[in-house]
This record gives structure tokens, C-alpha cells and sequence, in this order.
């Protein structure tokens, strides 16, 4: 089989701006670990395209790279004609991953990425909050700037509508500093919640027709800095995972449209999972989950798309694995 990897982060003015470097290392952690998952079967022809920023270090025997000045569409365009299968690794923000995906989703090769209408939502975290009140999901409350009157805490936490990961995330310590920032934004692009004491952590699912399997529930190691926060490693399957299988089910029911590989944030309190957001694509855990459980991840995704419902899941092993985030400390 014939598959193609197309990683991309260019978009939102940054075509000319030297990428962070953590987003940078992430992204190269996913792609190495998802091309080597394919590449384990003898019978796949993994191909790599990815953008000129990103690491250089070659991924796989046919690595391609994307310039600035190239069209890169025109030239996805002419390779997916060859191909039985594609891959898109690209953020929510400012709509890349959306548009990729239903420039794409139209092809007579598989796409692997979630259903567009789960992309459309889930990439807007506000439209996702209120989806999902429908479904008695608890969630962290969710605010739009313009709606901040309602929100009753002591520290705020203002995050893009569309954001990834911890990039632009600011935390305010008071309603001061609250009524300041929110003066600074357009309403449209942020939203405000409240700053909430708990243990981060994501669950890593692989979806298919409203139900999923729980691979693994990770523990996300976040520190504030400057007013801000910053992922400093990601521990894949740390949690007993039975206990977020009710919460996993419930979320995914609400969402049938979710295919495929599905990161979910959440936070866990004393008295309650919350929801943080859904990352409709590979997350920073899905690196860790072939050594953590001793099973193929790409291929379940490829099992899903191919035969329409979800694989068999047994795991061989139970190790934890940590991935360390910051480039500087990354083995």
C-alpha cells in the first residue's frame, strides 16, 4: 500500500517566521513514530512530505520537502492521484487542518484524518463547549470575551478559539488583569475560562461510528511561566485507563462523526473528569503509545478507514513511557 504523510505547519502569518521550537519537536516526534508504525509492515510505501521549516533529518526512504515559495497543493494534488492512502499532521489553527482535509476528502484514496464535519467543530472550542452542553459532558466553563460578566473565579485562563497545545495561552491572576487582556483581543479569537486546580492529562482514542477504544490515558506535565503555561513531557498510559472508559464512551456518542486517531485533554479534579478540548489528529502521546502498549497504532487507524468499523485492541504490554517535550532536554 501506498501511503503519504503530509505534515504542515505553515499558516496564520508564520510562512516566513522561524516555527517554536517545541512545535517543531512534536511535530518530528509524531511523524517518526507514525511512519515507523507504517513502515513495520513490509507491505506499505511510506512517503513523506512535510514542511521546509520542521526537521530536516530524513524520516523515511522517500522524504519530500515543501519551500516557501512552493504550491503545495497543486503538488499534493498530482501525488495523491498514486496513492491508496493519506495522512494529514496539521494544527486547527486558522483553519489549516480543516482546509487540508476537505481539499482532500474527495479523493479515491483514503484519508485518514477525522470525518470533516468533527474537524469543523471540534477545531473552535467554544462551538465544541456548546455542542457538547447538549450531552451533559462536564467541561470546563467556557467564555467568550464579550461574556466574561458570567464567569465567577479568583485566576482566569484566555486561550485562542482555535489554538493548539499551549501556544498563546495567558493565565490572569485577577479580573483586573482579566478585563485588560480581553480590551487587547478581538472577541472572535479567544475564549475565557476559569482557572480550575487539577491533574492535566489526555486520553489517546482510536474512533470509528460514534465508538472508540481507550488506548491509553496520559498525564500531561504543564508548568506556568511568565504568565503562561508550557508542556515539559507528556507521560503516555500513567492512568489506569477503566476509569475514563464511561467518560471516553459518552464523549465519542456525542460526537459520532470522530474517526480515526482522537486526542482528548482533560482535567482531573477531585470530584470530576473535566473536558479541556478534542484534537481532531495525532497528539504528542500517540509517539509514546507503541512502546507503552506493544500495539500498531497506525495500522488500527489504517484497520478503521479500510474495513469501516474499529479494530480489535489488546494490549502486549503495560509500560509507562515518557516523552520529553523541550527540544533541549529530548534524547
Amino acid at each position: 500500500m501506498d501511503i503519504l504523510i503530509f505534515e504542515y505547519i505553515t499558516g496564520g502569518g508564520m510562512i516566513d517566521e522561524t516555527l517554536p521550537p517545541s512545535l517543531v519537536h512534536e511535530g518530528d516526534m509524531m511523524l517518526s513514530a507514525v511512519v515507523r508504525d507504517f513502515e513495520v509492515r513490509s507491505h506499505h510505501n511510506v512517503s513523506v512530505l512535510r514542511d521546509y521549516r520542521l526537521k530536516t533529518t530524513k524520516i523515511s526512504n522517500n522524504d519530500r520537502v515543501i519551500n516557501s515559495d512552493d504550491n503545495y497543493i497543486e503538488y499534493l494534488e498530482v501525488l495523491v492521484q498514486h496513492l491508496d492512502a493519506l495522512l494529514i499532521i496539521a494544527p486547527e489553527t486558522d483553519g489549516i487542518l480543516i482546509s487540508l482535509c476537505d481539499r482532500f476528502s474527495n479523493h479515491d484514496c483514503l484519508l485518514l484524518n477525522s470525518d470533516i464535519q468533527s474537524i469543523k467543530l471540534t477545531s473552535n472550542k467554544y462551538e465544541t463547549y456548546k455542542h457538547l452542553q447538549n450531552y451533559d459532558i462536564a467541561q470546563i466553563p467556557t467564555f467568550l470575551p464579550n461574556e466574561i460578566d458570567a464567569l465567577e473565579a479568583n485566576q482566569f485562563v484566555m486561550k485562542p478559539v482555535d489554538g493548539v497545545g499551549c501556544e498563546n495561552l495567558s493565565l490572569l491572576s485577577n479580573r483586573i488583569e482579566l478585563k485588560a487582556a480581553v480590551a487587547q483581543h478581538q472577541c472572535g479569537q479567544f475564549i475565557v475560562q476559569p482557572y480550575i486546580n487539577g491533574t492535566h492529562a489526555s486520553l489517546s482514542l482510536i474512533c470509528w461510528n460514534g465508538e472508540c477504544l481507550l488506548l491509553s490515558c496520559n498525564e500531561q506535565c504543564i508548568k506556568v511561566e511568565n504568565e503562561g503555561f508550557e508542556l515539559v513531557k507528556c507521560q503516555v498510559n500513567v492512568f489506569d485507563k477503566h476509569k475514563f472508559e464511561s467518560f471516553s464512551q459518552k464523549l465519542v456518542h456525542s460526537l459520532p462523526s470522530l474517526q480515526g486517531y482522537i486526542g482528548v485533554d482533560i482535567l482531573i479534579t477531585e470530584e470530576e473528569i473535566l473536558l479541556v478540548e478534542i484534537n481532531p489528529r495525532l497528539t504528542t502521546s500517540y509517539a509514546g503509545l507503541s512502546s507503552a502498549l506493544g500495539v500498531n497504532p497506525a495500522e488500527m487507524i489504517l484497520h478503521c478507514f479500510a474495513h469501516q468499523q474499529l479494530p480489535k485492541f489488546e494490549a502486549t504490554r503495560n509500560n509507562k513511557i515518557t516523552i520529553e517535550i523541550e527540544a533541549d532536554r529530548a534524547a
